[in-house]
């Protein structure tokens, strides 16, 4: 068991690193583009990364899927499974490589219509762009079949090394780069290669470590594909409406005001940070909680669940309510004056809506470690629904702010929907909406409190008084955090359940 809890918290750390390379890039790339690149490069180099983004989505699930099930397989000893998984899983994957790339080379020979704001100068530039960091992208679908694999075999930190460091490289290629030339092309060729390489180095290491690591045309099986594709239904739906919900936003800005691409492009950014930090976290319960499942040993899940939302909680309210109290001044830092102005309202929103949705992750990684991921189907659709429609209202009405709020409805309508429905229908893991509320989130979220109370009173404050009062709240926050919500008493049930 203690070697079991050790691995789990190398896990943790190990997607920490990952995602936080991640979040570093994100936050470190827009502070040095935004101050080589001219406002119109930057728009559209922001859209090119959400048009490459597309084919992540494309992966319909089946990255996680190989995780849970090479998790059970070195449970139960299947070797032949393993070998089975990769090598179908791969064939797949590249059959979905195919298909993004497609589709997304049919939307940019269609840009002039999608973008009708991007300047003719830079046209052919951000087409050659887009279509080489696509290309990158849906070369790195099949390729992620590894990064499934190693997270099965609890094996993170290897992904944590090559997803992070190829991140941070290609990062700071394409900062010396802007340094020196507006030329998009080049910019993706920068952020594209290492990554590719990143992907190669993870197949290299699965390679060296598992038997059945090889992809072989004779281990493609049938039956397992199917096995795949029904696990997957579910998480196909998700990663669709995940699309909708993340990935369509800037589009809709760039659609209806290309000038104020780049504004929402910087407060998107940081919400990358958000999700980065967190996911990477919660990525870490995926093949423990498998491997729980397969013993059987469902109470111990739920104390995961209950513990991991308590934290999640208090750790995105806490930066939430830092982008409230503080945003102006860090975002003009960031990336100057011109952006945090354009960028702020809209981060505000942004960042309330996604601690919202993040609320969920734990249940939501429990939900697919259990196999019970197909009953969110409704949720995600009833959340990306709600978000498009509202969103596109929304900018309509009020400009790119009113795509924040598009997204903060859809998450309104998300969080309801599983309170409502999903929680009292799943048997795995019997977990009621007023539990999940009072034991989850009411303790992760207590300690915020001061905090917000302070946000609304600090316009009235003198200089002095509002020393004083930021100094209380931020004590009155932390002792309310290890005391009363319990984090630290979370963080060590935590590493004693998993």
């Amino acid at each position: 068991m203690r070697v079991f809890r050790l691995s789990a918290i190398k896990n943790a750390i190990a997607n920490l690193v990952r995602g936080g390379a991640t979040a570093a890039v994100a936050i470190a790339l827009p502070h040095f583009l935004t101050r080589s690149l001219d406002t119109e490069h930057f728009a559209a180099w922001s859209l090119i990364l959400q048009v490459a983004g597309y084919a992540t989505y494309l992966d319909f699930g089946l990255q996680t899927a190989i995780a849970r099930f090479v998790a059970q397989a070195i449970e139960l000893e299947q070797e032949e499974r393993q070998a089975k998984l990769v090598s179908t899983a791969m064939a797949l994957l590249s059959l979905a490589g195919l298909i993004a790339f497609a589709g997304i080379s049919i939307g940019i020979s269609q840009l002039t219509h999608l973008f009708s704001g991007i300047p003719l100068s830079a046209l052919s530039d951000f087409r050659h762009a887009a279509l080489l960091l696509s290309l990158t992208a849906c070369l790195l679908l099949p390729l992620s079949t590894y990064t499934g694999v190693l997270i099965g075999m609890q094996r993170n930190e290897i992904a944590a090394l090559a997803i992070g460091g190829s991140r941070i490289a290609g990062a700071g290629a394409a900062v010396v780069t802007g340094h020196y030339t507006q030329s998009l092309t080049v910019l993706a060729l920068c952020i594209g290669a290492p990554n590719l390489l990143g992907g190669l180095l993870q197949m290299a290491a699965v390679q060296g470590m598992m038997a059945g690591g090889r992809v072989r045309v004779r281990n493609i099986s049938r039956s397992m594909g199917a096995e795949l594709i029904r696990f997957c239904a579910g998480l196909t739906v998700w990663s669709l409406s995940m699309l909708v919900i993340g990935g369509l936003d800037l589009t809709i800005v760039g659609h209806f005001r290309f000038s104020a691409v780049g504004f929402y492009s910087v407060a998107a950014m940081l919400i990358t940070f958000f999700t980065g930090l967190t996911n990477a976290t919660l990525g870490a319960m995926m093949a423990p909680v498998a491997a729980l499942h397969a013993r059987g040993e469902d109470n111990r899940i739920l104390t995961i669940v209950l513990t991991a939302t308590r934290m999640t909680m208090l750790g995105n309210l806490l930066l939430t309510a830092a982008i409230f109290l503080f945003g102006g001044p860090l975002l003009r830092l960031w990336v100057g004056t011109i952006y945090a102005e354009g960028a702020l309202p809209i981060l505000k929103v942004l960042s309330f809506a996604q601690a919202l949705r993040l609320m969920l992750a734990p249940y939501s990684v429990m939900l697919i470690s259990t196999g019970e991921q197909a009953k969110a189907i409704p949720s995600a659709i009833c959340e990306a629904l709600v978000n498009l429609v509202a969103s596109i209202a929304g900018v309509m009405v009020f400009g790119p702010v009113g795509v924040a709020w598009g997204t903060l409805a859809g998450a309104v309508c998300g969080l309801l929907w599983t309170f409502l429905r999903i929680m009292p229908s799943v048997r795995t893991i019997r977990l009621s909406s007023g539990k999940f509320m009072l034991r989850a989130v009411l303790p992760g979220s207590l300690p915020c409190v001061p905090l917000a109370v302070f946000w609304l009173i600090q316009g009235h404050l003198t200089s002095l008084q509002y020393g004083i009062g930021l100094s209380t709240c931020l004590a009155a926050s932390a002792l309310l955090g290890s005391w009363r919500s319990g984090f630290f008493r979370s963080f060590s049930a935590l590493r004693g359940h998993v």
